[in-house]
């Protein structure tokens, strides 16, 4: 299940991020360090305009980019959320190639070549831009859901570039993902003696990932098999978006998720990192709720396990699930700040 599909019709509210877009500015040239910086542009990538946004408080910072998941979930309507973020990294926010900001300025349902292949390169070229105009060596990628796997292939293409990547609501495939939710659905219908949904499962047998319609119709339900902390933020997004309909913004996130997302869900179903991606040249971190039941934390701690890095750690925060940089937001942050950042640093960051 992608987070865009869990959240089909969802698109969050605006109202944190007003400011922002009211004082929207390109700034040429390099930022100097210890200055604050406030920035948003549409900048050239792949061959049209992406939207990012650059905050922090002090440039002198680690620069850690934003690889939102969904696909095409933008993170910007939620930046208050970010904002502690920002006393020790310069945060950059990036709608992705048919998302967002970029879906409405950038082609809209006619946006070229909608691929995890060019996303990701996409993303390559990003982190170069970031380089010349922060002034920096390079930059840490965290990538989220979806996020994790343009995350990956940017940095397997391009290692130099970045001092860290780090993963959360890490993907390690999608057969991984389909077995282990159909695993955890059975384990607790059979508990719940929940009779017709453990004889709709067991007539399945053994799920088949490259069956698409099989996997949506047995998921159907699956959100209420989410840990709470997951369902409470999905309601919270929901209810954001019952208030900004209408709203241009809403229009193009919401239509963003759809485009984007039947687009790559072949790329999706294709994907195993635990195939094609065990050497990361780089280091690398997971930090995983404990009870992620989308990108399923046996699979990704499966494959953090399986990949060979100059440095690696996993950090499994307890009682938190797919969407843990949010909902235990504290603890998060603390792993990030103590754990990759000085790693980052010493690495060039």
């Amino acid at each position: 299940m992608t987070v865009g599909e869990a959240l089909a019709g969802f698109a969050p509210s605006r109202r944190d991020i007003v400011g922002l877009l009211a004082g929207a500015f390109v700034v040429s040239g390099r930022v100097r360090a210890a200055e604050a910086i406030d920035q948003t542009a549409y900048v050239p990538l792949g061959g049209i305009e992406q939207w990012i946004s650059i905050k922090g408080d002090n440039a002198a910072n680690p620069v850690l980019l934003v690889v939102h998941g969904g696909p095409a979930d933008v993170q910007w309507p939620n930046a208050g959320k970010y904002i502690p973020w920002q006393k020790a990294f310069t945060v950059v926010q990036w709608d992705q190639r048919g998302a967002g900001h970029t879906f409405g300025h950038s082609g809209g349902d006619k946006t070229p070549d909608v691929s995890l292949k060019r996303i990701a390169a996409d993303g390559v070229e990003l982190a170069e831009y970031l380089c010349r105009h922060l002034n920096k060596n390079k930059i840490i990628l965290f990538g989220h859901s979806w996020g994790s796997l343009v995350g990956v292939t940017a940095v397997q293409a391009r290692p130099g570039l970045f001092a860290a990547y780090v993963g959360s609501g890490q993907v390690e495939s999608w057969a991984a993902n389909v077995q282990g939710q159909f695993d955890i659905m059975l384990a607790e219908a059979k508990a719940a003696n929940d009779t017709a949904t453990v004889q709709m499962l067991e007539a399945i047998g053994t799920p088949d990932p490259q069956d698409t319609h099989q996997y949506f119709t047995f998921t159907r339900t699956y959100r209420s098999y989410w840990t709470k902390p997951d369902q409470d933020w999905v309601t919270h997004l929901r209810q954001q978006a019952q208030a900004m309909k209408g709203d241009k913004d809403f229009e193009d996130d919401q239509n963003g998720q759809l485009f984007t997302g039947k687009l790559v869900l072949p790329d999706q179903v294709a994907s195993d990192l635990s195939k094609t991606a065990t050497q990361i040249d780089t280091a690398f971190f997971v930090i995983q709720g404990r009870e992620d039941r989308v990108a399923v934390t046996a699979a990704a701690v499966d494959y953090f396990n399986k990949v060979q890095a100059p440095y690696k750690e996993l950090v499994l925060i307890p009682d938190a699930g797919h969407f843990a940089f949010m909902t235990a937001d504290r603890e998060f942050l603390a792993a990030l700040t103590d754990k990759v950042r000085p790693v980052a640093i010493q690495r060039g960051a």
